[in-house]
């Protein structure tokens, strides 16, 4: 059996953003050699299948390209080129989920996919919803261009996965740059500089949105690829984060220890050693786990509490009831009608 290497200190991003980058710096008749030839990289690499760049090589081609182009703002006409099959298996099952929100989901629990530092979040409040991109490690923070990039990306990539034009509002952290005025026609709506996160805040109406693509049989098969491609990578997350990730699928539910292990290509004893070296017992681990998204799928609001029930792995609605009452005190039906 192959292993894998558990944690990777490296961050690295698709080599299909590189692909993106090139295709951009062309309009100024840049040529791919003129790009690339400084990170020792060649076309032929970066149309592998899977071929991923270091996060600070891709930076510094960002930064090479503003450089040859004279165009700071670079990041915009980068996050427009971005198309959901940029993102391999992960886009793909985003491409055929149900709904926006389904796809969000899907998104949220395999982000590490395309960028193994950092992470989405959806969190609710009221009728507002906030995505929220954070890094995993706070020497590798999201700048200006980065930031420009994946927010312009998301919000072309969720019109184009439900043909429809999204409202709601932009947030970055940087200040408003000069050269925004000749790119304010590209943005889809308000964006807010200067803000204490980068994402989005938008209308959770949004997520009931239906994809033009949807296909359950073809979502559910995308899905296992996801998990096998997130225990591939390893994604410079340790081994504990690894198992969150893989242990919990928002339409499949909880996979068993041996699916696990088989997904990051180890025995199940290994991987019950290593969780117990880092003082983790892979039945609390799974325990915690079911508590967060009991609580967070109930605070959305987008399932049922005997769907949820179900999802995380109860017999009845009865057992979650009692086990959701010793995590909080009241009842679900109580939790979902408090006020957020």
């Amino acid at each position: 059996m192959t292993t894998v290497s558990i944690v990777s200190s490296q961050p690295t991003v698709p080599g299909t953003y590189v692909l993106l980058l090139i295709d951009v710096v062309e309009r100024w008749n840049v040529t791919v050699e003129q790009l690339l030839s400084e990170e020792g990289l060649a076309l032929e690499d970066l149309l592998r299948s899977g071929f991923r760049v270091p996060r600070e090589s891709f930076s510094r081609l960002i930064q090479r390209a503003i450089a040859l182009t004279g165009e700071p703002g670079i990041g915009f006409l980068l996050g427009l080129q971005m198309k959901v099959s940029c993102h391999g298996v992960i886009g793909q099952a985003a491409m055929v989920a149900k709904t926006l929100g389904e796809a969000l989901d899907i998104a949220q629990a395999y982000f590490a996919v395309p960028s193994s530092d950092l992470t989405l979040r959806l969190d609710r409040e009221g009728d507002e919803v906030r995505l929220i991109l954070s890094e995993r490690d706070g020497r590798y923070q999201l700048g200006e261009v980065g930031a420009q990039f994946l927010l312009t990306g998301f919000a072309a990539m969720g019109e184009a996965l439900t043909g429809r034009r999204l409202k709601g509002k932009g947030v970055v952290r940087f200040p408003e740059p000069p050269y925004m005025d000749r790119f304010e026609h590209l943005i889809a709506g308000q964006l807010i500089f200067d803000g204490d996160f980068n994402g989005f805040i938008f209308d959770a109406s949004i997520l009931d949105y239906p994809l033009v693509m949807a296909d359950p049989v073809a979502a559910r098969v995308a899905r296992e690829q996801c998990k096998e491609e997130l225990g591939r990578l390893g994604g410079g997350r340790s081994l504990v984060q690894q198992v969150r990730d893989l242990v919990f699928d928002e339409e499949l539910g909880f996979a068993s220890m041996e699916e696990v292990a088989e997904k990051l290509n180890v025995t199940p004893r290994t991987l019950q050693r290593r969780l117990q070296a880092e003082g983790v017992v892979f039945r609390e681990l799974v325990e915690s786990i079911r508590q967060q998204h009991a609580r967070r799928l109930l605070a959305i609001r987008q399932k049922s509490i005997g769907q949820v029930s179900d999802l995380l792995g109860y017999s009845d609605v009865t057992n979650f009831s009692r086990a959701f009452r010793r995590w909080t005190g009241c009842s679900p039906r109580d939790y979902m009608k408090a006020p957020d």
